[in-house]
């Protein structure tokens, strides 16, 4: 007679005795992740291309957390920076602020956008129309310091205290579309020699009709607080002394402190366009026209001119970067007085 057979429960077989390395299981993304991957999407499967305009309305349209743009738009900067070869040349900083004016807090992010023992050129993309005289020099100050060569870029606009930033570079690369201006400190959207140029005003008044000296007179010893008049007197005298440090030692077409008393005392409106054509006359060798920089530079500034014309208008929010590509920042839109 046959012996019953034994039943036996066969363990399973893992991948490992198999002779095969365990399947990991795929981790899920992460909620935040997969959003902003979802939003850098016009339609379903077909990324968006953000140098194309109607694709950039469909991104902030479609995006309801303003905030997740910010990981789009630096993605979108490394490819114009990947597609610019000249790029490889240089350490990339930014000031590129339309909206608001050079402040301390400025000086801060540059500098700690600098590596430790840095060994490349620094190449500064500046877009601003201004601000506090200090800041700007300090900004300009450590960028030659900690680099072998400080070159600055100018899509646009570098006004003002931007300009003086600028003094500092070897070279300022510019093209049609790029001014500097006089270094005229602006104090809550006034220009610190503002009120000289209405008292001489006055007093030519008062000189034609010597009735109006008492009526001027009144008014003056009401609303003007000669402290602050001089006040802003010292101030623009100091600007003139930062563009001389700055510009000290380099070849110019005239002395140094002739150049940068007519930056600061010559002319006569804050928003006087200084192209690269006077800007080459006042400067020398030191303007670098129609360069493979500022091509570079114009390529960012037509990318982020469009963010912002889009935001402005859907959103009322305005996008800056100040530092490396990775500090941008995105604010609420400031009205430009100039």
């Amino acid at each position: 007679m046959d012996e019953p057979k034994k039943t036996t429960t066969k363990k399973p077989v893992t991948a490992k005795k198999a002779g095969k390395e365990p399947v990991e299981k795929k981790s899920e993304k992460n909620p935040t992740e997969k959003k902003i991957e979802d939003n850098s999407k016009a339609v379903k499967g077909k990324e968006i291309n953000l140098d194309k305009f109607s694709d950039l309305i469909k991104l902030v349209v479609n995006n309801k957390d303003i905030n997740d743009l910010r990981p789009i738009i630096y993605r979108h900067i490394l490819k114009i920076i990947e597609r610019n070869t000249i790029s490889e040349n240089y350490h990339i900083l930014f000031i590129y602020e339309p909206n608001k004016s050079i402040e301390q807090d400025m000086v801060d992010l540059i500098y700690n956008a600098i590596p430790d023992n840095n060994t490349k050129p620094i190449l500064l993309i500046i877009h601003n129309n201004g601000g506090r005289i200090e800041p700007a020099y300090l900004i300009s100050k450590t960028c030659k310091e900690l680099s072998p060569k400080f070159i600055v870029a100018i899509p646009r606009k570098a006004k003002s205290a931007a300009t003086l930033i600028s003094l500092g570079g070897s070279e300022i690369h510019m093209g049609s579309m790029s001014e500097i201006g006089p270094i005229d400190p602006q104090f809550g959207g006034l220009p610190a020699l503002g009120i000289s140029s209405s008292l001489e005003s006055i007093a030519k008044i008062v000189t034609e009709y010597p009735k109006s000296s008492s009526m001027f007179a009144d008014y003056l010893k009401e609303k003007l607080d000669l402290r602050i008049l001089g006040y802003f007197e010292r101030v623009s005298e100091s600007a003139k002394q930062y563009a001389i440090r700055l510009l000290n030692g380099k070849n110019l077409p005239k002395k140094l402190e002739d150049i940068a008393h007519q930056l600061v005392y010559e002319y006569k409106d804050h928003s006087f366009v200084i192209d690269k054509e006077e800007a080459c006359e006042l400067l020398g060798d030191m303007i670098v026209v129609n360069s493979e920089e500022y091509k570079f530079s114009n390529d960012i500034h037509k990318f982020l001119s469009s963010m912002n014309l889009v935001l402005g208008i859907l959103k009322k929010k305005s996008v800056a970067i100040v530092g490396s590509e990775r500090d941008i920042n995105i604010s609420d839109k400031k009205e430009n007085k100039e």
